[in-house]
């Protein structure tokens, strides 16, 4: 290829011209490096050779007026083809091969200096191979890959460099995956939505959950009130919740205050916390109200909720109810207060919209998460709303497995380090949470989730998730 060109270039040749016509140049050993034709005004114009340092030919070429014109061929030290190809006024046309092993490991067409036509590759051992079409440069037809030894295959259709229309993938004569391009985006995988959401659109909604509201002049920590809201609001948008029209209650945000005084003068988070010695009686009441309606958390106001939709330390683990109450469906308003590095956030709220056509909140949801959303420590959660619900944690299996580039599994599945099924009622109905060990949380990576409650005999959900940048800044 012109790489090889190149880089046999670089080092200064010697230059002597040796009749009309022709110059050849020298590595600085002596040996001959090139021999090509010249025309009247010493352009390159006809046969073309260039030499490795044992003396073994390793580009022949033709030029023309300056410019590389018909077969090109690349050799080895054995005079074995390694590319051969046409040019055209210097670039790419017709035919282009490449072979390794004195195997044809490439076989494509350009026009132009573009790749236009049939395009076939297969690995020297013949363990991958692909056919597809290119037009003007980019896929667009029946594309086709396949491992014979594993007797596998994909087939699909590209639409000026797109992804569009039916594809599917077999084991030896057996469909194994069915799933439906539209422009790029897999609307259809095996007969369901993968992704409830297109990222644009996700990403959309989610910049608006993002905005900081304006703060009170005369509230010193309403920056923090307004951030921790932000933050509530967009992990409600990533699940599907309502978020757009919840709101901070002013009287609620002092009993926070109150709540997060309390906790500050114990040392401790407490939901029925003790009269600190001192603490005044009306303030006490409080914030005693306070700590018994809200999340509480020790790590500043401002990153409280990512504190707790986290909530997956050994103490909460096995509930995760700090985060049920962040994604509980109902939810209309809210309150946020602080004292010091003491942060409180009032959670028992219904007055939102009704929830009865929602069966479950899962965290993460189905579809893409950003990376600021969720962690590779962070428990996975199920809250269910109605439906049947396990009879107990060994009904349950559950199965995480990492995804490849084409959406099937890549490997066993993840080993889980937690199982279990919470009953409490933490802003909604029972909870499956469960936590896979070496998850990679990094932009493309995917994953597909299998849950059952009667010991794998039947789905009760079937998911993917894949994860994606957060935006800059965050």
């Amino acid at each position: 290829m012109l790489a090889t060109l190149l880089a046999l270039t670089l080092a200064l040749p010697v230059t002597t011209p040796v009749d009309d016509g022709v110059v050849e140049t020298r590595w600085p050993g002596g040996g001959l490096r090139e021999r090509y034709e010249v025309d009247e005004a010493g352009v390159k114009h006809g046969e073309f050779l260039q030499y490795r340092e044992d003396g073994s030919v390793a580009v022949t070429a033709r030029y023309r007026d300056g410019e590389l014109q018909g077969r090109y061929a690349e050799l080895d030290e054995e005079g074995e083809l390694l590319v051969e190809g046409m040019y055209e006024r210097g670039e790419r046309s017709g035919y282009w091969r490449t072979y390794e092993d004195g195997v044809r490991t490439l076989s494509a067409t350009y026009r132009k200096g573009v790749l236009d036509g049939r395009w076939e590759s297969e690995e020297p051992d013949r363990s991958h191979k692909v056919k597809a079409t290119y037009r003007r440069g980019v896929l667009d037809g029946r594309y086709s890959e396949s491992r014979p030894e594993e007797r596998w295959e994909r087939s699909a259709t590209y639409k000026k460099g797109l992804l569009d229309g039916a594809a599917k993938i077999k084991v030896g004569n057996k469909v194994v995956s069915r799933r439906k391009w539209e422009r790029g985006f897999l609307a259809l995988l095996d007969g369901r939505a993968p992704y409830p959401r297109r990222l644009p659109a996700l990403t959309e909604e989610l910049s608006l959950a993002r905005v900081v509201a304006g703060g009170d002049p005369n509230d010193p920590i309403s920056s923090d009130r307004q951030y921790a809201l932000m933050r509530l609001k967009t992990y409600r948008a990533l699940c599907g919740l309502p978020w757009r029209t919840i709101t901070l209650e002013e009287k609620w945000n002092d009993l926070c205050d109150a709540a997060s005084e309390v906790c500050q003068a114990n040392g401790e988070l407490d939901h029925t916390p003790e009269q600190p010695d001192g603490f005044d009686d009306d303030r006490y009441r409080q914030g005693y109200e306070g700590a018994s309606h809200s999340n509480l958390a020790n790590g500043g106001l401002a990153r409280s909720v990512d504190m707790y939709m986290d909530d997956s330390d050994p103490s909460n683990i096995d509930r995760v109810g700090h985060r049920r109450w962040c994604l509980n469906p109902s939810m209309g308003k809210t309150g946020f207060g602080a004292a010091g590095s003491w942060a409180a956030m009032w959670s028992m709220d219904g007055s939102g919209p009704n929830a009865k056509d929602l069966d479950a909140v899962l965290y993460p949801p189905p579809g893409y998460v950003p990376l600021d959303l969720f962690g590779p420590r962070h428990a996975w959660s199920i809250q269910l709303m109605k439906g049947k619900t396990p009879s107990s944690k060994e009904d349950i299996e559950v199965e995480v497995v990492r995804l490849d580039e084409v959406h099937q599994p890549r490997g066993e599945p993840l080993e889980l380090d937690w199982k279990d099924i919470n009953r409490g009622g933490y802003g909604g109905g029972p909870c499956v949470i469960f936590r896979p060990v070496d998850l990679q949380c990094r932009a493309g990576v995917r994953y597909g989730v299998k849950v059952s409650f009667d010991g794998g005999k039947s789905l009760a959900f079937e998911y993917l998730v894949e994860f994606v940048e957060a935006p800059e800044g965050d």
